[in-house]
């Protein structure tokens, strides 16, 4: 029975190799290959082969279909859609939906809610409906920086390679189908009606029910989940083996007391399993499950025979890698699959041990996942995990299923879970919680693999190399060889990251933000969306492994500049906040630093004053109100190139500079005003002997940056440009005693670089 095992490795090695482009999976395939070959076991080697052959062909043409449709430009296309009840989803004034076009298969679907009365029709679809549609059909949106979360990859794991931007509604008419596929209509009706129904439920019931019953995330979960997923939990509210197992108990134990024979509950429980895939969502770790628990009870129908749980589990990794080739390189395969192995094949252990070794082992996925651990992560696994699938789950079962015909136990079932949610958040919050950083891919398959070594062969010198590597790696993430200018992508604004090497001082130039306009009440539901300084820019901040901000700068107060300041400030610790000279008693800026975690010194800034990280200001020359003309310049050298940062700087500001500092040459100057005609003023430019201009620039802009007068001074004078719209976060490496050099995190032929509108002369 061994066969199937060592299979099931070498495929998933393969495709980390093929699909992750990790080329030590490469090499690790090689050497699996070399041990099947000293196993002397014909049939063991031929089934990895044979596996090795057709999957590989499988995941080649699958990596090259993904490749094709990734080039492909964007269109108008008018298209028939066939839409699930449960995959329609409407928050705030937009839907989005999981749809199926008969020539594009499945697209992820966007749209602008026109009113109410849409908002209300699409809560309510109770049946399959056919879309009739007219829109932009286009590759899914690459993300544009590190760290930022991977839309291409996410629904290339559904099966989904195309979104699709409806422009207008045509028309949507129900379409039930018939035959034994109208059973799978069903259980999507099943499933829009139980989330439907969940939300007259409490709140914390309503949570719980969604995420562990259908797999289904409402809008607030992250924000709720917060201490969750600190404490590294998350993994709990992901459907898997444990809600199948209770499941199945559940179901045989009724079928049991139904007097039925044992054939026929196992028949029950194989027609049942594939229901629940669909109920539950279809998520990776559920078809983990499901596929483990049905094969041994097909097994022991056709050869009467009991079949290992360790072939299970490798028949359901290859059946899952054939159906989503990325399960392996996203979180929730990597936990679901490695943790339900190391139960299968640890050595046998205490309890105690075991939630330690189960931690250890899966240290490595969750940094780079989420570049964090808590202390406490150990025990407090230890303490929820059981109760979760003893307590927390029956509980939510049992208020979801009679907490609408008994208010008081919906009552008490969320009190409850209220209690415990309470707990964990309290948990959370304790001391402890270590910003690591995220390895690289070479840095996790050692520090994995040496895990795995210790825990097969537990010995001091063992846990010593493992002490030695996670240290080298923290170093290495912590104290980089080389400095970084980054222009980090973050919309219609400016947010700019300067490191030196070692990270001997770390700061960032405005924080980018977004501006609010006013909305139908009936768009106003509570949806909130995270602001950038969240999502992006903090995010990359803890993968770089910092945790604090030495200096930020403030260019000026528009809210494109400064508007996440405050989230920024409740998220990390900030030193000194730097802003033009006029600027620290406006209302608006003191409003923003309130929600700091401690708070910062604020240093007013004018023409002529040095700072410890290398920038000078070189305007304003007097205290002003904070506009644009009165914005913060700052110049410094990093690389032995000179760089500017010129904020929203008009014309005449920066003819003054080039007035003041006649003796100034600059290298790469950030363009002020996002590329608006307002800025760049080419005799400016000219004196200042400007080589390279960074556009900080929102794609497809409301504004038209930046303006097309701009960019023919641009070309005319040579200026080599760099656009966020086009190539995203856009990075200046020096130190470490080698040249400076340019990356963008978009690459030429990119989606974004085919279809916005600026022209960048790379």
């Amino acid at each position: 029975m061994r066969a199937p095992f060592f299979a099931a490795i070498a495929v998933g090695l393969l495709s980390s190799w093929l699909v992750g482009q990790q080329w030590i999976a490469a090499v690790l395939l090689g050497l699996w290959l070399l041990r099947i070959v000293f196993l002397k076991d014909r049939r063991c080697l031929i089934l990895t082969l044979v596996l090795l052959v057709g999957i590989g062909g499988w995941l080649a043409w699958r990596n090259q279909q993904f490749a094709q449709i990734s080039r492909e430009r964007p269109r108008t296309a008018t298209l028939q859609l066939a839409v699930q009840p449960d995959a329609v989803n409407a928050r705030g004034g937009q839907y989005q939906l999981v749809g199926t076009s008969v020539r594009y298969g499945k697209l992820i679907v966007y749209g602008k809610l026109a009113s109410a009365a849409q908002k209300h029709q699409l809560e309510q679809l109770k049946q399959r409906t056919n879309w009739r549609v007219t829109g932009t059909l286009s590759a899914v949106a690459p993300p544009t920086n590190p760290g930022q979360f991977n839309a291409p990859n996410y629904y290339r794991g559904q099966g989904i390679y195309r979104q699709y931007t409806v422009t207008n509604l045509g028309g949507m008419t129900v379409a039930p189908r018939t035959g034994l596929i109208s059973v799978v209509d069903k259980i999507h009706q099943w499933r829009a009606g139980f989330a439907r129904a969940c939300q007259r439920l409490p709140p914390t019931l309503r949570l719980y029910a969604t995420s562990l019953l259908i797999g289904m995330r409402p809008a607030n979960f992250h924000t709720a989940m917060a201490g969750v997923q600190q404490l590294g939990l998350l993994h709990l509210f992901s459907l898997s083996g444990m809600h199948v197992v209770l499941f199945l108990s559940l179901l045989r134990w009724g079928l049991i007391r139904l007097r039925l024979s044992l054939p026929t509950i196992d028949w029950w429980l194989l027609s049942w399993l594939p229901a629940y895939l669909v109920l539950g969502g279809g998520a990776d770790s559920l078809q983990r499950a499901v596929v483990t628990a049905g094969l041994p009870i097909i097994w022991q129908h056709l050869t009467h025979q009991r079949q290992a749980a360790l072939v299970g589990w490798s028949w359901a990794l290859i059946i899952g890698i054939i159906h989503n080739p990325l399960v392996l390189l996203q979180l929730g395969g990597q936990l679901s699959y490695g943790l339900a192995l190391l139960l299968m094949v640890g050595p046998k252990q205490s309890v105690w041990r075991l939630a330690g070794w189960v931690q250890v082992i899966s240290l490595p996925v969750l940094l780079v996942a989420t570049a964090q651990w808590h202390l406490l992560t150990i025990a407090v696994n230890l303490l929820v995990a059981p109760l979760f699938s003893w307590v927390l789950l029956p509980v939510t079962m049992m208020g979801a299923s009679l907490g609408l015909i008994l208010p008081g136990l919906a009552l008490w079932c969320d009190g409850l879970l209220a209690g415990f949610q309470r707990f964990i958040d309290a948990v959370a919050g304790l001391p402890g919680l270590l910003i690591i950083g995220q390895p690289s891919a070479l840095w996790a398959w050692g520090l994995g693999l040496l895990s795995l070594w210790a825990l097969r062969t537990p010995c001091k010198r063992g846990f010593t190399r493992l002490l030695v590597a996670y240290g080298s790696c923290i170093l290495s993430l912590h104290f980089p060889l080389r400095g970084a200018v980054q222009f980090i992508d973050v919309g219609q604004g400016d947010s700019i990251l300067i490191r030196q090497p070692f990270n001997r001082s770390v700061s960032l130039i405005d924080t980018g933000g977004r501006l609010k306009f006013p909305v139908p009440s009936w768009q106003a539901d509570g949806t909130v969306s995270r602001p950038r300084v969240e999502t992006i820019t903090v995010n990359y901040l803890h993968r770089l492994g910092i945790t604090h901000l030495d200096t930020v700068y403030l260019s000026h107060k528009d809210v494109d500049h400064i508007g996440d300041l405050g989230a920024l400030l409740a998220l990390m610790p900030v030193r000194r906040v730097v802003v033009p000279a006029g600027m620290a008693k406006l209302p608006k800026f003191q409003q923003l630093l309130k929600p700091a975690l401690r708070p910062p010194q604020v240093v007013e800034a004018l023409a002529g004053m040095q700072f410890e990280d290398g920038l000078t200001a070189v305007h304003p020359f007097h205290p002003g109100k904070a506009e644009n003309e009165d914005s913060l310049v700052l110049t410094g050298v990093f690389g032995q190139r000179r760089f500017m940062f010129s904020g929203d700087l008009d014309r005449a500001g920066e003819r003054a500079i080039a007035t003041r500092y006649p003796q100034m040459h600059v290298d790469v100057l950030k363009l002020g005003h996002h590329g608006s005609k307002t800025a760049s003023d080419p005799q400016a430019l000219r004196q200042l002997g400007v080589k390279m201009g960074i556009l900080s620039v929102g794609r497809h802009n409301r504004y038209g940056h930046p303006n097309q007068e701009t960019l023919d001074t641009l070309r005319t004078q040579r200026i080599q440009t760099y656009s966020t719209a086009l190539q995203g976060m856009i990075t200046y490496q020096f130190g470490g005693g080698q040249p400076g050099s340019w990356q963008t995190f978009l690459k030429e032929g990119n989606l974004y670089q085919r279809t916005t509108s600026p022209e960048s002369n790379l």
